[in-house]
């Protein structure tokens, strides 16, 4: 049995302006953990490395078509991999330790972002908090730890044609989780509760973490995401696949971004699958380009495998959807999120599943004017749910 309670976004009082937020008192610690990652199923690609942008170019046109005609699924060769990865990860906490700091928000960052998408500053003012999800949960007296998923430095920079693959990437939140809830991170103490707090790719993984191992969370918030696969297309259209060692050759040199690390080209392009015109400061778009992270091709070819129906997990569900969401909802969430739909009926065993669409935002809600108001409601929702 679940509860749904949509909230209707047309009756919230939203202002296009933003206003600075203070500083919260909170405490964090960066470090680096070792994750090990035991035989993980992994896809031989069936293509050799790309020899330039043309071949980067014609893999988006196949990925494309995939989506649109999904034909009979093709034979795959697979191999196994075990290994140890290195995490770069921030663990922070208020100062005045509560009851809520005992409960740990796991956040997971999305595709095109590192860590920092949770914890977004503008250089010319450093002390203004509105962009950061840390300081208002730490603010609330919960304690987090953001992590840079694989192929985004400090982390390991594996492979990113037969290694940084989706299953991959979820045997290692899996396992940087399993760590944490045993204790096993000098640096994090051993939470009394624990949620996945996801943005778009990084809610994709916390959904199949509840599929597949549903008591290593007690609840989750997947930002950005509604399930559905039909607009997708629209951000591979959009970035076209470009190389990211010739799109930023001083940040992503060839010999550490191989052709299989792929990016879009510009800060339009940033804007057009990411950001609402008006309700962002052209200078949050700026600053998110030139911080920009790569994708990998692995990731595309392999992001079909995750799961995403959790019938085991009965732990609370929110999913907090972006109104103008290009890559999930087409750029109009309204309606996508019923009782019936896909992203509710993945956790029907849940207690509770419930849904808001953050008004006046696109698909990065965090760089948004009123980015504020979305971390208010999820910050309500662990509140409501005993987190």
């Amino acid at each position: 049995m679940f509860f749904f309670a949509l909230f209707i976004a047309a009756l919230l009082l939203v202002g296009a302006e933003a206003t600075a937020v203070a500083k919260n008192a909170y405490n964090c610690t960066s470090f680096v953990v070792r994750v090990p990652v035991d035989n993980v199923t992994l896809v031989v690609p069936p293509f050799p490395a790309f020899a330039d942008q043309y071949a980067a170019t014609a893999f988006s046109n196949e990925v494309s078509k995939q989506i649109t005609f999904p034909g009979p699924a093709a034979p795959v060769n697979l191999t196994t991999l075990t290994t140890t990865f290195d995490i770069s990860a921030e663990y922070c906490t208020p100062v005045a330790p509560g009851p809520k700091s005992t409960t740990l928000q796991i956040l997971t960052h999305g595709i095109g972002f590192n860590r920092s998408y949770w914890d977004f500053y503008l250089p010319a003012t450093p002390d203004d908090a509105q962009y950061s999800y840390i300081n208002r949960a730490a603010g609330a007296g919960y304690s987090t730890l953001s992590w840079n998923r694989l192929g985004i430095e400090p982390s390991t920079i594996p492979d990113p044609y037969r290694e940084l693959q989706s299953l991959v990437e979820l045997a290692v939140l899996t396992g940087l989780t399993a760590l944490v809830r045993a204790g096993n991170i000098t640096e994090v103490p051993r939470p009394h509760k624990v949620i996945h707090v996801g943005h778009s790719w990084g809610s994709i993984l916390s959904n199949a973490l509840a599929a597949v191992a549903p008591s290593l969370s007690d609840g989750l918030v997947l930002t950005a995401y509604s399930r559905l696969v039909t607009y997708q297309n629209l951000f591979i259209a959009d970035t076209s696949f470009h190389l990211a060692s010739l799109n930023q050759p001083d940040r992503f040199p060839n010999k550490t971004y191989s052709t299989g690390f792929l990016t879009w080209p510009d800060k339009y392009a940033n804007q057009f699958s990411f950001f609402l015109y008006p309700y962002f400061d052209p200078a949050v778009l700026t600053r998110a380009e030139a911080t920009k992270y790569p994708f990998t091709a692995g990731e595309f070819l392999t992001a079909g495998a995750l799961p995403s129906a959790a019938p085991g997990f009965q732990g609370p569900v929110l999913y907090l959807a972006a109104e103008a969401d290009l890559i999930f909802c087409g750029s109009n969430c309204t309606g996508l999120f019923g009782p019936d739909s896909a992203a509710v009926q993945a956790f029907n065993g849940s207690k509770s599943v419930e849904t808001y669409i953050q008004p006046n935002v696109g698909h990065g809600i965090n760089l948004h004017k009123n980015a504020t108001g979305a971390y208010d409601v999820v910050l309500n929702w662990t509140s409501r749910h005993g987190f």
